[in-house]
């Protein structure tokens, strides 16, 4: 058996800060160079624990993204749901999912196995997978995806180092607006990186990467789809709420672009919509 791979973990301090886009990102540039690429999510957002290699959609997605096989991919350990909970409430003797999770990684084939964290850095914790204490059990670094806060990403930053110490690798901030580009960027990568937090990458805000296509929309909503079957590939960047009449409306909704409008099924549908979805409840 050769070696096993080592590993990089990836977190966030908040739900949607863009770890998958950013694991994809690395993923790609390090698979052009040659690396043997790996990959786990020990915590699932929704994965079916009833198959044999559990991942939830985001682990699906970059797994199929990155044409990664069985042999390069571990199951999620658990998924946090409600019942999930139940279990280990009433648990006399926990289980400890941190050292299970170290040794599901030993023996593990490629060159770098990148690991997916949670939500934040302590989801998990009553499991035993918060963030900082997987890395420290599996000796690996941390890249920290951040969303860009002017009002306290400095702040952000700076707890993180103070918390994770050498652990820290560094940090991507994202989701980072034209006008706040140029600051962070200058001032605020200087005071950062003075600071001893390296700054990696900065990605600006993009509609395109908070969007959702009109097929996952029905997925989700069990919907079935009225009419124009055929644009289920277009993609939702707002949600509005039809409450008003038409002529009131329109005012509103020519300010948008790639809207979704949730209305009453009593209402008129325009006739510019170019597709119609009903709920299945």
């Amino acid at each position: 058996m050769g070696k096993s791979a080592v590993s990089l973990a990836v977190g966030s301090l908040e739900a949607y800060s863009g770890k998958s886009a950013v694991i994809l990102g690395i993923a790609h540039q390090l698979q052009r160079r040659g690396l043997d690429i790996a990959y786990t999510k020990p915590i699932g957002g929704n994965a079916d624990q009833t198959k044999p290699l559990a991942l939830d959609d985001d682990a699906a997605f970059i797994a199929k993204t990155l044409n990664l096989g069985v042999d390069r991919l571990q199951p999620s350990l658990l998924t946090l749901d409600p019942s999930t909970f139940q279990k280990r409430v009433t648990q006399t003797q926990p289980t400890n999912y941190c050292e299970t999770f170290a040794q599901q990684l030993e023996g593990q084939q490629g060159d770098l196995i990148l690991v997916e964290g949670g939500a934040t850095l302590d989801e998990g914790r009553c499991f035993g997978l918060a963030l900082p204490d997987v890395v420290d059990r599996i000796d690996s670094k941390l890249l920290l995806v951040m969303r860009y806060h002017a009002l306290r990403s400095l702040d952000d930053c700076l707890m993180a180092r103070e918390r994770l110490g050498d652990r820290l690798l560094g940090v991507v901030i994202n989701d980072v607006a034209q006008g706040d580009f140029e600051f962070v960027n200058g001032d605020l990568r200087r005071c950062l990186e003075a600071a001893g937090v390296m700054v990696f990458g900065i990605l600006p805000s993009s509609t395109l990467l908070r969007s959702v296509s009109v097929e996952e929309l029905v997925g989700q909503l069990n919907a079935e789809v009225l009419c124009r079957k055929d644009r289920l590939d277009l993609m939702v960047e707002k949600l509005v709420i039809g409450a008003m009449n038409v002529n009131s409306a329109l005012k509103y909704f020519r300010q948008g672009h790639n809207m979704a409008v949730v209305t009453g099924g009593d209402r008129t549908i325009y006739s510019w919509r170019p597709w119609r979805l009903r709920r299945n409840v």
